[in-house]
């Protein structure tokens, strides 16, 4: 069975957790009626934003699945583990790494490009050592 898999585009972003303090002005129901002290909200970077805006547009004009991983979460640091991820943004297309955030023509341009093979190499053989030699007769 032969599995084909989609061509995706993958944003290593990178969110962190900020705890912010509820106004006091502020209701906020809770199982046993006393409101919490704190919120949490997550913030992302505007870089990240902003390649991921690119991102979506292009997945979304060339048909393309686009995968987000946050670096935050155990599955997005495993993910950025296995692909060497070192900065956020990074857009991986095409096996072809981008780190920061591109414009619309480069990341284009690096869908429409083949990716290159790495590690293969061609083995010639000689026919002469495949055919054994007729014997003179």
């Amino acid at each position: 069975m032969l599995v084909t898999m989609t061509p995706s585009i993958k944003v290593f972003v990178k969110g962190t957790w900020i705890i912010k303090p509820f106004g006091s002005d502020s209701f906020a129901w809770v199982y046993g009626g006393w409101p919490p002290q704190h919120r949490f909200e997550k913030f992302v970077s505007k870089n990240d934003v902003l390649a991921l805006r690119v991102a979506r547009e292009v997945a979304e004009e060339s048909g393309l699945r686009l995968r987000v991983y946050d670096l935050a979460g155990l599955r997005g640091w495993i993910f950025a583990h296995v692909n060497k991820v070192r900065l956020t943004p990074t857009i991986i297309i095409n096996a072809q790494r981008i780190e920061g955030v591109p414009s619309k023509d480069e990341l284009l341009h690096k869908l429409n490009r083949k990716p290159k093979r790495r590690g293969t190499r061609l083995l010639t053989v000689q026919l002469a050592m495949l055919v054994p030699e007729k014997e003179a007769g």
